[in-house]
Formats: structure tokens, sequence, C-alpha cells
């Protein structure tokens, strides 16, 4: 398992798993046992540790087909604290969120190639593990 402490751009790579994760939520924790047990290559992404661009966090907002405002758990006593009755939240203040409270994120996030899915579930991350299949031939 790879964590890389200075992230650059995404990497699209179709062999490699990318998974960024908070440590401290239990469903990061489970998850990332699954992604480990992947075919791919890891690239674990501890977002407390390591973090992440503007660019990187609105790339992965596009690949879930969402905003950077909706990685964002808005039921987290610190989004609360920071903001609740706010109507509207930008962009760039939904980065700093995420970037200074790694903790607001919603989910965990699986990506490989230029796929990407919320892991709401341990297993979502199965989504991703396995390259297609439709070229294999069966035994």
């Amino acid at each position: 398992m790879k964590n890389n402490e200075d992230m650059g751009v995404l990497s699209e790579h179709t062999n490699q798993l990318n998974f960024y994760y908070y440590p401290e939520h239990k469903l990061s924790k489970e998850a990332l046992a699954y992604a480990e047990s992947s075919d791919a290559k890891l690239n674990a992404v501890n977002i407390k540790k390591t973090k992440l661009t503007g660019t990187q966090w609105v790339e992965l907002a596009e690949m879930l087909d969402c905003s950077v405002y909706e990685l964002l758990a808005k039921e987290h006593p610190v989004f609360k604290e920071k903001y609740e009755g706010s109507t509207s939240l930008g962009t760039e203040d939904a980065i700093k969120l995420l970037q200074n409270n790694p903790e607001l994120l919603v989910y965990p996030i699986a990506s490989r190639g230029k796929k990407a899915v919320y892991v709401k579930m341990m297993t979502d991350v199965l989504k991703l593990t396995k390259p297609d299949t439709a070229n294999e031939s069966r035994n």
C-alpha cells in the first residue's frame, strides 16, 4: 500500500485504485480493507495527512458528477457550527472546508481510471476493483 504525502494531479491509471479517506471514520477503515484486497495497485490517500489541492477536489467531484459542496457532511458538528443556516457556500469555501476539516468528507471516495464512486458501504469499493471483463474469455 502506498500513501502519497505530496499529491499532484489525480492519477487516471486503470491499474491503480485510488482511495481517498478520513482515517477516523469507521466506514473508511472497513472499506480500506476491501481496497487493500483489490487486484489493482492501491494508492491510499489519508486526507487527514495529505492535503488535496482545490483542483483535485474539483476533479473528484466532477468524476462523481457532483459539486464540491456535495462532498461535505452537512450533519457533522463542525459544519453545523460554522455554516448552519447558511444558504450558499461556494466551491472555494467548500474546498477550504475540506482542506482544513477533512473529517467533513461525507464518504470515502474510490477512483480508478476516469471512474469514481462514493464508498457508502464498505463493499462499494469493489465496483472499481476488477477491470472490465468484456474481453475476457470464459473458462
